[in-house]
């Protein structure tokens, strides 16, 4: 077996620890989901808007799409403050968290059609899901780096934010878009 090594170097070429990379970007993103979760009945504002405004499919893709690119600037931030810089890093960002958000409702709608929400599953679900888009975001760190695709992905990820939040406003009338807890669509109930 060999290992891999994650491009993460600080300026004297030392690379960072790459599987403490790959485990801590796994755990901050799962913690980050249950803080997601949460913000906008701790603080109703406008601003806290862009994270889940209640228990919809739809507004969950928001707690998907948020969890890791809130994970990934924190982690980010700590590991320029300790001298590293990470390749692809906004591109491995928004390929993984896009993965994650697929890959989730791939595995999770014919389980919530057949049992409903049943928290564990939906844990159990989300978690393997994180891992796995972690290690696809761990693979394209790897990847010489591409500074286009970076600028490009660092739009994307802004225009994923706004294209989510706009339908919490304007949600459409479908089940994906619906509250089950109290028949309530978007921010609007």
């Amino acid at each position: 077996m060999h290992k891999i090594t994650v491009t993460i170097y600080n300026s004297n070429g030392d690379f960072f620890m790459n599987k403490r990379y790959l485990i801590i970007s796994i755990l901050l993103t799962f913690a980050m989901g249950f803080i997601i979760h949460n913000i906008y009945n701790w603080v109703p504002n406008v601003i806290t808007t862009i994270f889940p405004v209640n228990e919809s499919l739809y507004e969950h893709v928001k707690l998907i799409y948020l969890s890791p690119i809130l994970a990934g600037i924190i982690i980010y931030f700590y590991l320029k403050v300790k001298g590293y810089h990470i390749n692809n890093f906004l591109f491995g960002l928004m390929v993984s968290t896009v993965f994650n958000i697929i890959i989730f409702y791939l595995v999770y709608l014919p389980f919530y059609r057949m049992y409903g929400s049943v928290m564990w599953m939906t844990l159990t679900i989300y978690f393997i899901t994180i891992v796995l888009s972690q290690y696809l975001n761990y693979l394209i760190v790897e990847m010489n780096n591409n500074r286009k695709l970076n600028i490009i992905s660092f739009i994307m990820l802004i225009i994923g934010i706004f294209i989510l939040t706009y339908f919490t406003y304007h949600p459409m009338k479908k089940e994906f878009f619906k509250d089950p807890k109290n028949n309530s669509y978007g921010i609007n109930k």
